[in-house]
């Protein structure tokens, strides 16, 4: 009797009393619940159906509760998280429900967003996978903007309109504009600065909305000419050249760790050698942790590094470049150099400041506009970097 006794208990069996046949107890049922991802939509009739399943049937009824987290998709923005109590019950002999969230649709183009829906609180069975990620795939175009901000005035005295692009088409003006694929500035410029980037000319990475010309820094699924960002490069070199005026360019900026915004001129003829020797004038950079604070810098002196004068202006009570379109501009006469934001004066440059280098900023130069991502400034992006990110321009205009 001691044998069967232990028998008994080994093999697991519920009823061991003495003089009775062993009764084997029910496996326990695991509930688990599958990830869902699809398009947004363009209604709120798209439903998130989260299928939750028990491995096996179950004698008994099994219950349990739900809760929706939010992620990067927000509850009552993104999605809806409904009403009335958050519990899934199973009846007898029943293997399969499903928990249904309503998306919230939009016509905005924005990063994928996930939330999660965490499964708690089970009775007559065990959770062998208790929570699901809803991925909302986005299937928008448009960028989400408007037109508040700063506006530069269209008339200066002692100046007339000699160039300008308000972009109001719906494809580059290749008469003006030529695009610089590729892996970052080598190709042309002859150094780099370790950017993640590879430029493209797909309209994935520029394109035009509300007469803005828009450049978009994405992360790819797969990579692009070996890198993991695609963003775009345009600049006027042989085609628009300038030499002196007053340079308005009116802009929403990007932002985010490792993003790094930049309109620029570099010379066309390269008279005193090449870089940094012929200079470099940076209108316009700002690195995207600092999204409040734009720079404007000069590049010279005889190399192989460059000699930099560089000054910030940092907007007021707390707003940041990306909040609105802000006008960024460059007086720029014989021997000076002015950088303004918005009319507000934070930088000259004289000759006399460059010391005994070479003074290279009279001469021809050419604009480049550009949205690098990571490199040797702004460093990589990091967990809190959000992409898609856009530079958004409104108009370039050239007064001499």
């Amino acid at each position: 009797m001691k044998l069967n006794l232990l028998l008994c208990l080994f093999l697991g069996f519920v009823s061991c009393k003495k003089g009775s046949s062993p009764t084997p107890s029910s496996p326990t049922s695991k509930i688990s619940i599958e990830d869902v991802s699809k398009e947004e939509g363009s209604s709120n009739t798209t439903i998130f159906a989260f299928k939750v399943k028990l491995d096996r049937a179950s004698s008994s009824a099994v219950s349990l509760s739900y809760s929706i987290i939010d992620g990067s998709a927000k509850a009552g923005s993104d999605f809806q998280t409904g009403s009335g109590s958050n519990t899934v019950t199973f009846s007898p002999n029943q293997t399969e429900q499903t928990i249904s969230v309503t998306v919230i649709a939009d016509d905005i183009k924005e990063a994928d967003e996930t939330f999660t829906v965490k499964l708690s609180n089970a009775t007559n069975a065990t959770f062998e996978k208790s929570g699901a990620t809803g991925t909302i795939v986005n299937d928008d175009t448009r960028v989400a903007f408007t037109n508040a901000g700063f506006d530069a005035p269209t008339s200066y005295g002692g100046y007339t309109l000699a160039w300008a692009d308000e972009f109001n088409g719906t494809s580059l003006n290749t008469t003006f504009w030529l695009h610089q694929n590729g892996d970052g500035c080598p190709n042309l410029c002859g150094w780099g600065n370790n950017e993640l980037e590879y430029y493209t000319d797909r309209p994935e990475n520029l394109f035009f909305q509300d007469g803005k010309l828009i450049i978009e820094a994405k992360k790819e699924a797969f990579p692009v000419g070996g890198k993991q960002y695609t963003s775009s490069k345009i600049l006027t070199a042989g085609k628009k050249t300038f030499k002196f005026g007053r340079i308005d360019i009116r802009a929403i900026l990007p932002k985010g760790k490792g993003i790094w915004p930049a309109l620029w001129l570099l010379p066309q003829a390269n008279v005193f050698g090449g870089w940094p020797r012929s200079g470099e004038i940076d209108l316009m950079e700002l690195v995207g942790h600092e999204a409040n604070k734009a720079y404007g810098t000069l590049h010279f002196g005889p190399g192989p590094g460059s000699t930099q004068i560089s000054r910030g202006y940092t907007l007021p009570g707390g707003a940041t470049f990306n909040d609105e379109f802000h006008v960024f501009s460059l007086e720029w006469k014989q021997d000076q150099i002015k950088w303004f934001v918005d009319g507000n004066l934070f930088s000259t440059v004289n000759k006399a400041d460059v010391g005994s280098a070479v003074y290279p900023f009279n001469e021809e130069f050419y604009f480049i506009f550009n949205l690098a991502v990571g490199g040797n400034w702004p460093g990589n992006p990091d967990a809190t970097t959000v992409f898609p990110q856009w530079m958004v321009v409104d108009y370039i205009r050239v007064y001499q």
